[in-house]
């Protein structure tokens, strides 16, 4: 599933369309197509997971599950679940959920906890986080709500980075521990950003679909955990378990 990196790497792909008006849309998604049709984008714009298009009648927000993609003015053999069309150029949507929203953005959504955002709080998480302290981090970590835009692999590797196993309870985790934690989160998804530009992202995992532990050399441990029922890739020697 595409992480909030992945969605601000596509949200920058899409900004050229930013105030083209849609000349054609349409798509298998159950959403209605027809209000978007002769509409401006006016916004492209991200939250976690979500892509943001916006437009004078309402956002469609576009969700690419576990498998969705965004080609533009390129097709597969299959039909797109959403598609938009400015002039010449088209925009594709494949195996994705679209639905319309038609609140301000502002009135659904909380910028404070997506780990892409200006608006992001380390303060307002650790309230947040205060309220999930019998959890293991590593479900509290995918929890949308709380940590906006983290999916498997920062998990796994901003873990590893910080030295937490994923099974500590976050109200074992010490408050400096839990900052450092925090703070890693930015830093590694910006250097998720930077690699994914790069056409480099993978190449440098250092325990996320790796064996053996880069800092000790010990075999990594590979387990579905918690109620995410998430595949884990830690080392039980240098992860202390809170």
């Amino acid at each position: 599933m595409p992480e909030g990196p992945s969605l601000i790497y596509i949200s920058l792909k899409l900004k050229p369309f930013s105030g083209k008006k849609v000349t054609g849309c349409g798509g298998y998604t159950p959403m209605a197509t027809g209000w978007i049709k002769g509409e401006k984008l006016l916004e492209v714009c991200t939250w976690g997971k979500h892509l943001l298009l916006r437009f004078k009648k309402g956002t469609v927000r576009i969700h690419l599950m576990l498998f969705g993609s965004v080609l533009i003015n390129e097709k597969k053999k299959v039909n797109a679940s959403f598609f938009l069309q400015f002039g010449k150029d088209e925009v594709n949507f494949y195996v994705v959920k679209a639905i319309q929203l038609t609140q301000p953005l502002k009135d659904i959504y909380d910028w404070r906890t997506d780990i892409m955002s200006r608006k992001w709080s380390s303060k307002h998480i650790i309230r947040l986080a205060g309220e999930h302290i019998t959890e293991i981090i590593g479900d509290t970590l995918l929890d949308q709500q709380v940590f906006t835009g983290v999916g498997n692999i920062i998990r796994n590797e901003v873990l590893f980075r910080t030295a937490v196993h994923p099974l500590s309870r976050v109200g074992n985790i010490p408050v400096v521990k839990l900052l450092e934690l925090l703070k890693d989160i930015r830093v590694y998804a910006k250097l998720f950003l930077k690699e994914k530009k790069a056409g480099i992202f993978g190449d440098h995992f250092e325990v996320h679909e790796q064996k053996i532990c880069p800092r000790d050399g010990n075999e990594l441990t590979i387990k579905i955990i918690g109620k995410t029922k998430r595949k884990a890739y830690f080392c039980n020697s240098c992860q202390e378990k809170f």
